[in-house]
């Protein structure tokens, strides 16, 4: 298992453990050698039920579940990793999109996906989204956004 600790807009926020890698995929279009991302899913965690430093918390309306992922451009230009175009899945099929204010928070550190990714740049960030309780993500559809469809990757279980 691996571990690592995630503080969150002023470090009122800890995150513990994450699960075991789920993925390594390349999201590039098919006329682009060369381009598009690299996403490693490296964990994901739900029943988060608010983000952000005291005072400023943005609440889920359920819960929030959080992948954790890095981000590899393999572009020869600097490029926006659109966090809009991403999704994930209940059980149910049910599709969710990225909380967009909750992840301001969560990557409001460095060089996180909020900011353009440099041809070769690896940036690690944590998308969330925001699902009813009880509610898991089995599966995430990742895309750069403008040019592909996205690649689905099956979630370990967030438990």
């Amino acid at each position: 298992m691996l571990a690592s600790a995630g503080l969150v807009a002023f470090g009122a926020w800890a995150v513990v453990t994450t699960p075991p890698p789920a993925s390594m995929i390349a999201v590039a279009p098919d006329d682009s050698p060369g381009g598009g991302f690299d996403v490693d899913v490296t964990g994901v965690r739900c029943g988060v039920p608010s983000v952000g430093p005291s005072g400023m918390e943005q609440e889920a309306a359920g819960q929030f579940c959080l992948l954790d992922v890095k981000v590899t451009n393999n572009g020869r230009e600097p490029v926006l990793f659109d966090s809009a175009a991403q999704r994930v899945r209940d059980d149910d099929g049910v599709a969710y999109a990225v909380a967009e204010q909750a992840a301001v928070f969560l990557n409001d550190r460095g060089s996180t996906l909020l900011n353009e990714i440099q041809p070769g740049e690896t940036v690690a960030g944590v998308l969330p989204f925001d699902m009813p309780f009880g509610a898991r993500p089995s599966d995430a559809e990742l895309g750069d956004g403008a040019t592909t469809t996205g690649v689905r990757v099956n979630l370990p279980d967030p438990c």
